[in-house]
């Protein structure tokens, strides 16, 4: 974890000529994004995730871009009978990006948020575990990224990210992402209201 950490807070420690320093709101990006599980704690032991979807939306503030977005998975039980049910994390961000190549962008950063459960149904196992229809905790989420620049508008990413959630049960997830950004010049009032 402690490596990890680190290799997300280098690129704050790297020379600023070569960061990718913006002006604020002058640009905004919109990623689709597909994701897998990889690893974790008690989530993979009882839980069966199917690959998910998310959706973000950033924009830069001068060295770094603020974001937003979510990321839906769907879990079916392995252990609890029942206990189905679909993670909605709902996030705001923050990350800062270096530019390694002409065409390659590294980016690490941070998010917190919410993830919103929806079990299938109540259940309570064993006297000890009770699952509520309804479940929300708070929820945070360490990132690094690595961007191609496929051309102007456009770019291909993957990345990996340790989230973890404090529910009863806690869950601790390393998940592998990819997807697709779209860049374009953010209009006159939304970057007006921004600022």
């Amino acid at each position: 974890m402690k490596k990890l950490i680190l290799l997300i807070l280098l690129p704050v420690c790297l020379p600023v000529n070569d960061s990718f320093a913006q002006i604020a709101f002058e640009r905004t990006r919109i990623s689709v994004t597909g994701h897998r599980l990889l690893a974790g704690n008690t989530i993979l032991r009882n839980w069966d995730a199917a690959n998910g979807i998310g959706f973000e939306v950033s924009a830069p503030y001068v060295f770094g871009n603020f974001e937003a977005g979510l990321r839906y998975t769907r879990f079916d039980e392995f252990t609890f009978e029942g206990s189905g049910f679909h993670s909605h994390y709902v996030f705001a961000g923050w990350n800062y990006s270096y530019i390694a190549a002409d065409d390659l962008i590294f980016t690490s950063g941070i998010r917190l948020g919410n993830n919103f459960i929806l079990h299938d149904q109540d259940k309570i196992y064993a006297d000890e575990y009770r699952f509520s229809r309804e479940e929300s905790e708070f929820s945070y989420e360490l990132f690094i990224r690595l961007q191609l620049e496929i051309n102007k508008n456009t770019e291909f990413f993957i990345s990996s990210s340790y989230n973890r959630t404090i529910f009863n049960i806690p869950f601790a997830a390393f998940y592998g992402t990819m997807g697709v950004t779209l860049k374009f010049q953010t209009p006159t009032w939304l970057k007006r209201f921004l600022q």
